[in-house]
């Protein structure tokens, strides 16, 4: 007579028979690792990246240092203070910690560096394009009221809603100009080993 089969038992025939792909095991294993030893480098100025690494073995260490890159890709941003552009910095020291191309490196962090700098300046440029005509703009509707009102000071137009409103929008807009220019950046730094 068939012996009726609990659940664990037909659950340990269904696991013999599935084929176990070592190589993701260890992706999934070790790309995370590799994330938070991007990150403690990140916040870390201590931390000794290429100590760390030395710790895996040749096969682990592919993915750790994918996972590595994965984060200092991640946090290379468009620079919008000084606390960004420091993260963006050790981002790119990381990088080169963890590159043997290094060369090629530093060639796409010149023109990183230089996609930094024209987007700061068009910003800048644009913030006083804006203020000007938002100045020009309550210029304009004062001299419409004319004699009617006694001269007003005019307000500081930086703080009108209307205005952070429109600089919120062009900024965004801009910032996602050089964003797409920034991810051609990322990608071919991904190509570089």
């Amino acid at each position: 007579m068939d012996k009726v089969k609990t659940a664990l038992e037909i659950a340990l025939e269904r696991a013999k028979t599935i084929e176990v792909d070592e190589e993701k095991i260890m992706e999934l294993d070790y790309l995370p690792r590799g994330r938070v030893l991007g990150a403690q480098f990140l916040s870390n100025k201590d931390f000794n990246l290429e100590k760390e690494l030395d710790k895996f073995n040749l096969k682990a260490r592919t993915y750790v240092v994918k996972g590595i890159e994965e984060t200092f890709l991640g946090n290379l941003r468009l620079p919008r203070d000084e606390i960004s552009m420091d993260t963006n910095r050790r981002c790119m020291e990381g990088l080169l910690t963890i590159k043997k191309n290094k060369a090629a490196l530093k060639q796409v962090f010149k023109e990183i560096e230089m996609l930094f700098q024209y987007y700061a300046r068009a910003l800048e440029q644009a913030y006083v394009n804006l203020k000007e005509e938002y100045a020009a703009r309550i210029a304009q509707a004062g001299r419409s009221l004319g004699k009617q009102v006694v001269p007003l000071r005019l307000p500081n137009v930086e703080s009108l809603p209307e205005f952070q409103e429109e600089w919120a929008r062009f900024r965004e807009q801009l910032s996602a100009q050089y964003e797409t220019l920034l991810e051609e950046k990322r990608q071919y730094i991904r190509s570089i080993r």
